[in-house]
């Protein structure tokens, strides 16, 4: 019996590790998968995969980057906030940025994919995950209290850089439609970084306090039972092999969801609603857990943080990429989606300003991301 206990406890991480190895046969074999070999000319890139390998790549995907969300939380609980939360968030992101390259340097990939990935995961954090969040945490507590200098410094600072990165290209006069010049390119990505850099660097010193809320209940750990007691190093490698196996795993996730979408006619805008899920899930999980927990203001440090962290890294390693491999990328949101992102800002801005979250919050959130859903069908 305790073998057994045994194997079940590391059976978890063993199929992370199968993940691993099935991630290299793809890079390794692509053939054998029915994919386009890495050196295939552009009229030879023809995927005609036998009908299980995207189900296959999209759950290794999905558990391996639930077990890295897994472990950046016994790393992160282990921390302070807002090192806790930062954790989280960057470990997503690095998942989210290897998914979107990974999709994006593909043959048949839109253009738009990193545009529609980043403003899907925007939608889905601060409209979806925000409200369902807050409609949880007031179920269990009326009104939950927070600090509110952490969710005007992060809406902040995502809004200009929304502004500059996603809303920007749609009017720059030098080339058409949502593209923009090699000149506004390296100007966007550096004034993201520049930006971003900043904002971690003041959160992690002189603006700690700002991240923090100093009531005693809300300082308390969510449980994660054996992984909390697990040795910071070992979290720490086990979180690095998962990220490394999604990175692997996205190397063959374009080509497949590319045909997924096209043989089951669906728009190319779900190409970034699929990685966001799988990006946003895990997070997802944590931060409605914190909610119900009444720790909202873990809530915000991971939600918030994600949504900064998105945008934050997501425009310039794309940017830097396309100029590296000469991919044009088209990152101007159409006028519709400008309009809700305007709309979601205003009203995060307007029901994080007080202090304190109740259920109409959320139940606005969360009507704002039905209206997204609907736009995405109307198209």
């Amino acid at each position: 019996m305790p073998k057994r206990k045994a194997i079940l406890k590391i059976l978890p991480d063993l199929l992370v590790f199968a993940g691993l190895g099935f991630g290299a046969m793809l890079v390794a074999r692509p053939e054998w998968f029915g994919l386009a070999s890495h050196g295939a000319l552009p009229t030879e890139h023809v995927v005609n995969p036998p009908f299980y390998v995207f189900p296959m790549v999209f759950i290794a995907i999905l558990w391996c980057a639930l077990r890295a969300s897994e472990h950046a939380e016994a790393v992160a609980i282990k921390l302070p906030d807002p090192f806790g939360s930062l954790v989280l968030t960057l470990s997503a992101v690095s998942i989210e940025v290897a998914l979107v390259i990974g999709v994006m340097m593909t043959g048949d990939a839109s253009d738009t994919v990193a545009r529609d990935t980043m403003f899907a995961t925007l939608m889905m954090i601060l409209n979806g995950l925000v409200g369902l969040a807050l409609i949880a945490g007031a179920l269990r507590k009326r009104e939950q209290p927070f600090n509110a200098q952490s969710s005007s410094s992060y809406l902040g600072v995502t809004g200009a850089i929304c502004t500059f990165g996603l809303v920007l290209p749609r009017f720059t006069p030098a080339e058409p439609g949502g593209y923009m010049s090699n000149q506004m390119n390296i100007f966007v990505a550096c004034a993201s970084f520049v930006v971003y850099g900043s904002f971690l660097f003041l959160q992690s010193s002189s603006h700690r306090d700002f991240f923090t809320l100093s009531r005693e209940e809300a300082k308390t750990n969510v449980g994660h039972g054996d992984l909390a007691n697990a040795p910071l190093w070992r979290s720490i490698c086990l979180l690095l092999i998962a990220l490394f196996s999604v990175v692997l795993l996205s190397e063959s996730l374009g080509d497949l969801l590319v045909g997924f979408l096209v043989k089951n006619d669906l728009p190319p805008a779900l190409q970034g609603v699929v990685i966001a899920f799988l990006v946003l899930l895990p997070e997802g999980i944590a931060a409605i857990r914190s909610a119900f927990s009444s720790n909202v203001q873990r809530t915000i440090n991971i939600l918030h943080g994600s949504a900064l962290s998105t945008i934050g890294l997501t425009i310039p390693a794309v940017l830097f990429v396309a100029m590296l491999f000469g991919r044009k990328v088209e990152l101007g949101l159409e006028p519709p989606e400008i309009c809700l992102l305007a709309a979601t800002m205003v009203l995060s801005i307007l029901h994080f300003g007080a202090g304190k979250t109740n259920m109409m919050q959320g139940i606005v959130h969360a009507m704002l991301f039905a209206l997204w859903i609907a736009l995405l069908l109307d198209s």
